[in-house]
């Protein structure tokens, strides 16, 4: 399918950029992806290939270490998981539970790394990473095209945690998941697949090339739905950072945050533009002009970017 997608990634108040934890994953149903670097960010991707959009987002713990990598290794599991094993059975568990099964092989390069600079990891890390990394949300969804309506087609999700996918018709908030905020956490020591999958919550949905999704972490998505249904337009809020510059956005979040309207954590925002058409500029309906092309921090598909290993 054929897609813009936006990604809007901001560190912390008062944090540095190289403290930002969210991971993104963009890519399609074959696997093939990017993985954009830690914030700040405004980064647009056009998305031209066959078969499924896949985003998936993790929010990683900042009192955990190496809690950016984690919610790496989390997104890249997500990314590659086949569409089914979203809202079947223990599917996303089992995803989540494979990526903790990478975990100690990334610790073992970790600590070798540390020793290689010749600054060996200290007691209180390893107390830390004995206890593992965490994300407090992880959410996938998948968009797939209609077999034979132009236009229109199917989205699948699954979140474990604080996360959130709006869909946006016309003028008004059409679809919003998960309908209630649950706290919870998925860390790289594993837990029992059948215990992770009670407090995994699925959905699916169907979109048309006229919609708008977003993806986003709890300072996202709480300041998102907190202005819908306060009768705001926060989409039509985000038309400037959105076509704007990484500086743009710092300016925008600044203001809210001063307001007290947005909270002050890490913030992560991912926009999906379905199309049939000509590309739409994030700042407009109907546009001409393809964004990947225009601003010079964009990237121009999922396959011209590299992945960190």
């Amino acid at each position: 399918m054929r897609a813009n997608v936006t990604v809007l990634a901001l560190h912390r108040y008062e944090g540095e950029p190289l403290e930002y934890e969210d991971a993104v994953w963009i890519g399609d149903g074959a696997g093939r992806g990017f993985l954009p670097p830690a914030g700040p960010a405004c980064r647009r991707a056009r998305v031209d290939r066959p078969g499924a959009l896949r985003v998936a987002l993790a929010d990683g713990a900042a009192e955990s270490l190496l809690a950016r990598r984690w919610a790496e290794l989390l997104v890249r599991a997500c990314g590659a998981a086949p569409t089914p094993l979203l809202c079947g059975g223990t599917g996303f568990a089992d995803v989540l539970g494979r990526a903790a099964d990478r975990w100690p092989e990334l610790t073992k390069r970790y600590l070798v790394e540390r020793d290689r600079r010749g600054m060996p990891v200290q007691p209180y890390e390893l107390r830390k990473l004995k206890r593992g990394a965490h994300a407090s949300a992880v959410l996938a969804a998948h968009l797939a095209p209609h077999p034979w309506l132009s236009g229109r087609g199917q989205w699948a999700a699954a979140v474990l945690g604080d996360a959130y996918l709006f869909q946006v018709r016309g003028d008004r908030l059409w679809r919003v998941f998960p309908t209630s905020r649950r706290p919870d956490v998925a860390t790289s020591n594993g837990a029992d697949p059948a215990a992770v999958a009670r407090r995994v919550r699925c959905a699916r949905g169907t979109w048309t090339d006229r919609d708008l999704l977003y993806v986003a972490n709890d300072t996202a998505g709480a300041w998102f739905l907190r202005t819908a249904l306060a009768g705001g337009r926060p989409w039509e809020e985000l038309r400037e950072p959105a076509a704007g510059s990484p500086r743009e956005l710092a300016r925008w979040a600044a203001a809210r945050r001063r307001a007290g309207i947005l909270d002050k954590g890490d913030l992560t925002l991912v926009r999906i533009d379905p199309m049939i058409g000509p590309a739409r500029t994030p700042g407009d309906g109907g546009g001409e002009q393809n964004p990947a092309r225009s601003h010079p921090r964009a990237f121009s598909s999922p396959t011209a970017s590299t992945e960190r290993p």
